[in-house]
């Protein structure tokens, strides 16, 4: 996935794009200690990530999407940083996602 190198960054995440032949989107979220020392934000951060992926996954079909923290998030920054990953995570798949024929037909 890194080595695909199709990414777009923000102030708080880095998100990784790569075309996948199934049609659901999958996604990978990484947190690093070094940026957030703690357990508790650390699965907050995850927990946000997923969860914004999750409500908005029907956007992303065939592309698979790793979300990487890049600085901690402070508590009163949580709004920012939710439209931050919307907005990364639809960046990268206009950019990456080359998923047109995974598309699922209705």
């Amino acid at each position: 996935m890194f080595a695909y190198k199709c990414s777009v960054a923000g102030k708080f995440f880095q998100v990784y794009a790569k075309p996948s032949s199934r049609a659901e989107p999958r996604l990978g979220v990484t947190v690093n200690k070094r940026f957030v020392p703690r357990a508790t934000a650390r699965n907050y951060c995850k927990r946000l990530a997923r969860e914004t992926f999750r409500v908005n996954s029907r956007f992303f079909y065939g592309v698979d999407l790793v979300v990487r923290l890049r600085s901690d998030i402070a508590a009163n920054a949580t709004a920012q940083a939710r439209t931050e990953i919307l907005s990364l995570m639809r960046r990268v798949y206009q950019l990456c996602g080359d998923a047109t024929d995974a598309a699922p037909k209705s």
